[in-house]
């Protein structure tokens, strides 16, 4: 049973998109598998700036070989992609597997493959950059609400104000957050006690952003994490619209 997730971050500094299965987010320290394995694909002309279509099929079916290839050794956890790069990581108890894996990369020659193996015996690679944080995993709903109003809005890509609900626990907590709204580049927007929820205290930030995915994930990225040490939540998100002439 897999339990995969995708989202879109930025990875060295440029666009990715993770997928990640979740499922081993409790089964994976159980298992004992302290060697990573990891296999990075980019296209055969080291000059290319991304792949083509033929290359991106075949970057797929190597991804499909590998997992099945390596079942009876290795788990298959995640994966990142990026236009002109791709990395795959597996997880195993056995050292000598990186030969397997070395043979099947050789095997592929319409592709540059590589490979290379790590002790990990804290899983850091899953858990730090595989796994998504609260605010990677807003990114999935911060792309949900962008298909949701993108067709009341004239250009996603013009900035415009946006607001976050931000929710806490205790009013203690709200109360020692708004001190730090400034330095995080909101302002306060509004403040308000709801019922029958574990995070009744609220307090709306406004700010402005693009409803671009990558500008959007920057933005709710700030609130969240600035919110974190409070025990703080982002609750949702409305943002203006800009109406098409």
């Amino acid at each position: 049973m897999t339990d995969w997730l995708k989202y879109e971050w930025e990875y060295n500094e440029r666009e990715a998109v993770f997928q990640v299965d979740m499922q081993y987010w409790e089964l994976l320290p159980t298992l004992a598998y302290s060697q990573l394995v990891f296999v990075s694909v980019a296209p055969h002309d080291p000059d290319a700036e991304a792949f083509s279509h033929a290359e991106e099929r075949r970057a797929t079916a190597l991804q499909h070989t590998l997992a099945v290839e390596l079942e009876d050794a290795a788990i298959f956890v995640g994966g990142i992609g990026m236009k002109n790069l791709i990395q795959y990581y597996f997880y195993t108890a056995d050292e000598k597997l990186i030969h397997r894996v070395s043979a099947l990369c050789r095997a592929e020659n319409k592709l540059s493959v590589s490979c290379g193996h790590v002790a990990e015996p804290h899983y850091a690679t899953y858990y730090c950059l595989l796994f998504p944080d609260d605010a990677k995993l807003q990114s999935v709903e911060n792309a949900a609400y962008i298909k949701s109003v993108q067709h009341r809005d004239g250009d996603l890509s013009l900035v415009r104000r946006v607001r976050l609900c931000m929710a806490f626990v205790s009013e203690e907590a709200c109360d020692a957050f708004m001190d730090e709204i400034p330095h995080l580049g909101f302002t306060m927007g509004g403040r308000e006690s709801v019922g029958n929820t574990t995070h009744p205290y609220r307090v709306t930030l406004n700010g402005f952003s693009t409803l671009m995915l990558p500008d959007l994930n920057r933005f709710t990225a700030r609130a969240i994490r600035g919110a974190l040490p409070y025990g703080g939540v982002l609750d949702h998100i409305t943002a203006d619209f800009i109406n098409r002439h």
